[in-house]
């Protein structure tokens, strides 16, 4: 029997079980991260797995995770965060682990199932380090720019012009540049939504900074995600919109806390690329 694991390996066989049972067909199923002493993933504690499928599952991944909560109530877990990539077949062997994130997912899961039909192979050699930094750098200088420039604007509308609408909008958008930067540099690809609450869903778990910021705690409303959602639409297209300057200004304030923290994530990660194409 293993000792010393960060994992409940029944607990993960049960979520494999789950997701095997008519709901999905996988190919294979990884865990990789922090749990099995790999690169790090998610900064909490959380099952970080990439199911590969060989066809488009009739599930995506948020309807995976509410499968697996309605099955395995967060309270009955020893670990509360599920944080699920499902990929086609296609796409893993096209890219041929050419992303980091594939790359540390092969090299370094733990394989929890493998259907019979599949014959799972590990990465002969490292990717090439030194072309996913100089990509994901250019990334994380155009979109984290663009962020800072309309969070600028959005003071500038604010302090200047007491012009809410405009202020919110900016500040919203903005977010969302941010956590684009964050996904590409993390994942080697772009985000699947642009949505600030999906996309929050998606990469809450890489911060447990970014979950402090934006998570409800139960004590406090927290509602910045879904209200800057709402800003996005409301905005543009209703004349109705309106909102107390102090609660902007709270709203704004969590936004530059946030693009702070993605600015340092996204900054350490690069960091680490360039430290591996170094030992290329």
């Amino acid at each position: 029997m293993e000792t010393n694991l960060l994992f409940d390996p029944a607990e993960a066989e049960q979520i494999v079980h789950i997701l095997n049972d008519g709901y999905f067909d996988p190919e294979y199923i990884l865990l990789f991260g922090k749990l099995v002493g790999g690169t790090p993933h998610s900064d909490a504690t959380a099952y970080d797995l990439l199911v590969v499928v060989r066809d488009t599952p009739r599930f995506d991944w948020l309807q995976a995770k509410r499968i697996l909560r309605y099955k395995m109530p967060v309270r009955l877990r020893t670990i509360t965060y599920i944080n699920l990539y499902i990929l086609p077949l296609r796409y893993v062997e096209g890219q041929g682990h050419h992303t980091p994130f594939l790359y540390f997912a092969h090299a370094e899961g733990r394989l929890l199932f493998c259907s019979d039909r599949h014959h799972f192979r590990r990465p002969k050699h490292p990717i090439h380090f030194a072309r996913a930094c100089a990509d994901a750098k250019a990334h994380f200088d155009t979109f984290r720019t663009l962020g800072y420039e309309l969070l600028e604007q959005a003071q500038d509308a604010w302090v200047e012009g007491h012009n809410e609408r405009l202020a919110a909008q900016f500040t919203a958008q903005a977010l969302v540049y941010f956590y684009h930067t964050l996904y590409y540099v993390y994942h080697g690809m772009e985000c699947e939504s642009h949505d600030p609450v999906v996309m929050h869903d998606r990469m809450r778990t890489l911060s447990t900074r970014l979950m402090l910021v934006f998570d409800d705690d139960h004590i406090r409303n927290i509602f910045t995600i879904p209200f800057l959602k709402q800003v996005l639409t409301k905005t543009t297209y209703s004349v109705e919109f309106h909102l107390s300057g102090q609660e902007l200004e709270k709203h704004m304030d969590r936004v530059q806390q946030a693009a702070q923290i993605i600015e340092s994530c996204a900054g350490r990660r690069i960091e680490l690329y360039k430290e591996l194409s170094e030992q290329e």
